[in-house]
């Protein structure tokens, strides 16, 4: 793809620093989608986690799915069941949370060699609107008294296709119409083969919307504004 972009001197700036920390895939990442009893982290507890590692060219090394018996039973909303149809009886047999993220830290160690917590700090969060699912994953981290093993550096595939539709809209080209993880896929020529969400579908999802933006952004060149 070739885009003849003139940037003015401020958002070249903000251009080249994004793209070089986005594309700087020298580490490994992991990119994550949780299903949850309700909205309010603290309150509502994750009940599902799919969770898919990729390596420095995002391709996937190894992929992670549990369901997750609910800390708080009597808090689950019949509005989640809507969304990702797993019911509270599903969850009868599934393991507790605190087991959940030793499994979790554990698939880790051994698929990506991290050979402690500490090491797993160079693993990078990806997901879409991740924000959403950080903030239960923190708060769940509280619940069970464990500190928080993961870098402080996430990337959204929700902010960095509202950056690329910007440049697309631009250059009069079509860009994607939502921001959805549905609108997204849809605009890259993927999709969801379920009706229901599902964590891990929606991780894998996720991880194969950003490798091919990513894989996009590489073809993109910017023209230096003239003086």
């Amino acid at each position: 793809m070739n885009l003849n972009v003139t940037f003015i001197g401020e958002i070249n700036t903000v251009i080249k620093y994004a793209f070089s920390k986005t594309l700087n895939m020298e580490e490994q990442y992991l990119c994550i989608d949780l299903e949850m009893s309700g909205s309010l982290p603290g309150t509502h507890d994750i009940i599902q986690i799919g969770a898919v590692l990729l390596n420095q060219d995002f391709e996937v090394i190894s992929e992670f799915e549990s369901l997750i018996y609910p800390e708080n039973e009597a808090d689950f909303d019949p509005g989640a069941k809507r969304i990702h149809g797993i019911s509270r009886f599903e969850l009868d047999e599934a393991p507790s949370l605190e087991e959940m993220l030793d499994e979790l830290e554990g698939w880790l160690q051994i698929e990506g060699g991290y050979t402690s917590r500490k090491a797993m700090r160079g693993l990078k969060i990806c997901g879409q609107g991740i924000n959403n699912d950080i903030s239960f994953l923190k708060a769940s981290y509280e619940v069970v008294n464990l500190t928080w093993p993961f870098a402080y550096q996430f990337i959204d595939l929700q902010d960095i296709t509202l950056f690329y539709k910007y440049m697309l809209q631009a250059n009069q080209m079509d860009f994607p119409q939502r921001l959805s993880l549905d609108g997204i896929s849809k605009f890259l020529n993927m999709e969801r083969t379920r009706d229901k969400h599902n964590a891990l579908e929606d991780a894998d999802l996720t991880a194969r919307c950003l490798a091919e933006l990513f894989r996009r952004a590489k073809e993109i060149k910017l023209v230096p504004e003239e003086s």
